[in-house]
């Protein structure tokens, strides 16, 4: 048996992931296990879609099991978000391959850029363009091109590329027996707003469905009905506006030295924060304000998004703690009497009944408690507390 793998946010899963969850099952996997963020997301957002929702869209398009990713690596950079899903996948000590979309669709060029982006002299020369100015991302990339050329530096230019490196070199530094595997994306680009042969990508599937533009065509087939009704449901999700009062609030509580503790946050970022919060009145002014060559709106998104939700640096260098099962099908059911005999973090299938878990555990698993009671003020219909303890698993059975 060949049990596959892949680490996905599915907000909101379209016909270019239908087309990886189907290449994935035509390459000669048995089972398929799907590592998938929660209710925040790596873009510094709440999910359009709850997590349970996005669970049920995964095993109708091909998942067998999902599982959670934890917040404090799902709100992450390609680096951190990476490697909590690996080591996950990783514990659970039965999957064979890890699959991925990316634009070049060569595994082994990937692996190459990957050793690049590990490369002593490149890591040194990154820390001279650093310091010139530029953003990490530009940094590895001149500095790859310097040592390796351009073929490889070229690599890591894309988003998908970038991250399939994170996920090869999550699994080495691991020691993985897990195979990595890559599929070339196919439709429109990452953050494209055009649609190609029916390919919508998900950030201009999220507009769509904001701006009440969005149609059933958008989506596979297996989840159409599931979204048309979703978006009908007087509680749906929305963007971080609906955070955005809370959001403030916690901003102008901060002091100096907390934000200065924020995950991302050097060379002076938190005084620039600061002063953008004492004298913006939205979260876009300040991050407008904030944003300088050097800080992408991504990663400031992040930033913020890392201080609404109560996490510093410390937070976001755990590593999982327990494996949280969301949901599975008639074939998961079956596969998750293997997963219990060969895990090595405890398995979370009843949230109100919890497993023995470490006191790290606790703590991390409160933390997503949190997290999702804040998640539940994003709607248009503000929900009680308590939902990562009382919502039952999704199952398809």
């Amino acid at each position: 048996m060949t049990v596959s793998s892949l680490i996905c946010e599915f907000d909101p899963l379209h016909k270019g992931h239908k087309y990886l969850l189907d290449t994935i099952r035509q390459n000669g996997s048995d089972m398929m296990i799907a590592c998938m963020s929660g209710n925040f997301t790596q873009r510094g957002e709440p999910a359009l879609f709850d997590k349970y929702t996005r669970t049920k869209a995964a095993l109708l398009c091909g998942a067998d099991i999902v599982i959670e990713l934890p917040v404090f690596c799902a709100c992450c950079g390609a680096e951190r978000f990476a490697f909590g899903g690996v080591t996950l996948l990783h514990s659970l000590g039965i999957v064979d391959r890890l699959y991925f979309g990316s634009e070049c669709g060569d595994i082994r060029l990937l692996r190459q850029a990957a050793l690049a982006a590990d490369d002593s002299r490149v890591t040194e020369s990154m820390k001279v363009l650093l310091r010139d100015g530029l953003t990490f991302a530009a940094a590895r990339e001149k500095a790859v091109e310097a040592v390796f050329g351009k073929d490889i530096a070229h690599i890591l230019k894309t988003p998908n590329n970038i991250l399939g490196t994170e996920y090869i070199k999550a699994l080495e530094s691991l020691n993985s027996s897990i195979v990595p595997c890559t599929v070339a994306r196919t439709g429109t680009a990452h953050d494209s707003k055009t649609i190609h042969d029916g390919f919508v990508s998900a950030s201009y599937l999220r507009e769509l469905f904001i701006s009440g533009e969005m149609t059933a065509s958008y989506f596979p087939e297996p989840v159409s009905a599931l979204f048309s009704d979703y978006r009908q449901a007087p509680q749906r999700r929305s963007r971080m506006d609906e955070l955005e009062k809370a959001m403030l609030y916690r901003l102008r509580m901060m002091t100096l030295q907390e934000l200065a503790q924020l995950p991302d946050i050097s060379e002076g970022l938190e005084n620039r924060l600061y002063k953008a919060i004492r004298t913006e009145c939205s979260v876009e002014a300040i991050l407008q304000a904030a944003k300088s060559k050097r800080y992408t709106m991504a990663r400031l998104r992040r930033i913020l998004l890392h201080a609404f939700l109560g996490f510093t640096r410390e937070t976001c260098s755990a590593a999982p703690a327990y494996i949280r099962l969301l949901g599975f099908n008639t074939k998961g059911r079956e596969l998750l009497r293997l997963l219990k005999q060969k895990a090595a973090l405890p398995i979370i299938s009843t949230p109100s009944k919890l497993p023995p878990l470490s006191e790290e555990g606790k703590r991390l698993f409160a933390l997503e408690c949190r997290c999702d009671d804040l998640y539940a003020l994003s709607g248009n219909t503000v929900l009680p507390c308590g939902s990562n303890i009382t919502t039952p698993l999704v199952t398809l059975c």
